[in-house]
């Protein structure tokens, strides 16, 4: 039996879609959603989702250019290794990673407060079904990408559903009636504010590219993330609108809670709408653990085949062709991120670090569509942006300046100004310290194994 030397091309269009969906659809989003309310009158909490949105877009244009460029497992890191340089590129890599484990222990948090808000159950059994789902997604990706893929569509699909229904049931309520639907333009600071938290909101809808070497077909990969971005924005604006018209957003029992989905979920149907929202909250955190498995294991796997990070990370199950040692890592290492914030019940400073990076890495990722075209203008791309410098330009702009807010707003939970941006620098200051102090280590290992086995090699 031959052990598989790569990955397999068996993903289809719909899961193309519900990948880049369901991994920006975490339980996380929806407490950015309600914090983004939080700075805004009335009902108006839409204008900031169309507008990161549209935002959000820009950054997808660059990510499918990029793409048709290097259609890899690793993604982001050989965009900015061609365009910038391979230290900052890797710097960059370790840091997104990082993000994805930060989110997923942030949903893990909110939903073992949603287990125990709903069965009534005591703090430690939420850590159960916490360790229980991780499990399930461990074990759904060591079962092969096709698999892993099924259960995303499944997930993310019933979710979207879910949530636009409870929405409207919550809407209808108070007869559709709103109040002050564009009062966000009053106050241009606190719109900006909460444009910076609506770049978290829809942020990680570009982690499907990690997945293109198992995407039947490249091209679907840009289609996939436009249709992500325009069902994210049909899901999240009717949560924020029910949420500002049935909740009271600015109450700090709303706007600090763990489970606002929930809160909307009586609001609509009393206990039943709980119950049904404490099954999108689960739907959630399979979504974001079986997705996140899914794309930060493809981005070890491909760091390990470039001795970045340990060889082992590289091994690929011979029944299934997954990198089966990168999924189990990282479901050790979530499982321990997600202990911590459980203890701590710090997890609404993430949604901003979240941003803050978000914006970062689109920023960057107009700088790489600039350099790339500067420095390989024939090389074949299956996408190209229209229009010449003016998106990825003003992606670099839009989202630099997006960074610099993000990192210096308090959130709702009463933080020191420039919070975001001091966890920030840390995960920076981490992941550097690992790429002069790991990285040169580990490469000079790997040369030496590498010119053994040439000596060793017949003449």
């Amino acid at each position: 039996m031959n052990t598989p030397t790569g990955l397999r091309r068996v993903l289809k269009f719909r899961t193309v879609v519900s990948t880049s969906t369901g991994l920006s659809y975490a339980a996380v989003s929806l407490l950015g959603c309600i914090q983004l309310s939080y700075y805004l009158k009335g009902d108006s909490g839409w204008l900031a989702i169309l507008i990161s949105g549209l935002l959000a877009f820009l950054a997808a244009l660059c990510f499918s250019e990029l793409n048709a460029l290097y259609p890899t497992a690793a993604a982001i890191r050989l965009y900015m290794k061609e365009a910038i340089s391979d230290k900052f590129s890797l710097i960059m890599t370790f840091s997104y990673i990082l993000t994805i484990v930060a989110i997923i222990a942030a949903d893990s948090y909110i939903i073992g407060k949603a287990i125990t808000y709903t069965l009534n159950l005591p703090d430690w059994a939420s850590l159960v079904w916490i360790l229980a789902l991780l499990g399930l997604a461990m074990g759904a990706n060591l079962r092969g990408i096709k698999i892993a893929g099924l259960l995303q569509d499944i997930t993310t699909y019933s979710l979207l559903s879910i949530a636009i229904v409870i929405s409207l049931i919550a809407l209808s309520r108070n007869n559709f009636q709103l109040h002050s639907p564009f009062a966000a333009f009053s106050d241009p600071g606190n719109l900006f504010n909460a444009i910076a938290v609506g770049v978290f909101v829809f942020s990680a809808f570009e982690w499907v590219t990690p997945l293109s070497e198992e995407i039947s077909n490249i091209k679907l990969i840009p289609r996939g993330m436009f249709i992500s971005l325009v069902l994210l924005f049909v899901s999240y604006s009717l949560f924020t609108v029910a949420s500002s018209n049935a909740l009271n957003v600015h109450d700090a029992g709303v706007t600090n809670s763990p489970v606002p989905q929930l809160l909307l979920g009586n609001a609509a149907l009393g206990q039943v709408g709980i119950w049904i929202m404490l099954l999108a909250t689960l739907l959630t955190a399979v979504m974001t653990f079986n997705g996140g498995f899914a794309t930060a294991s493809r981005f070890l796997y491909a760091a390990a085949r470039e001795d970045t990070i340990p060889q082992i990370f590289s091994r690929i199950s011979i029944s299934h062709a997954v990198p089966y040692v990168s999924v189990v890592a990282l479901t050790i290492f979530s499982a321990v991120i997600a202990v911590i914030v459980f203890i701590t019940g710090k997890f609404q400073i993430l949604i901003l670090v979240g941003a803050v990076l978000e914006s970062i890495i689109y920023a960057v990722a107009g700088v790489c569509v600039i350099q790339l075209r500067r420095r390989k203008p024939a090389a074949e791309r299956s996408f190209r942006i229209w229009g010449g410098w003016v998106v990825p330009v003003a992606t670099i702009v839009i989202f630099g300046v997006l960074a610099i807010l993000a990192s210096i707003i308090t959130g709702t939970s009463g933080l020191m100004t420039g919070t975001p941006l001091a966890i920030t620098l840390f995960i920076f200051l981490i992941s550097g310290l690992y790429v002069y102090l790991i990285v040169p280590r580990l490469r000079a290992a790997a040369a030496a194994r590498r010119a053994v086995r040439t000596k060793r090699r017949p003449q």
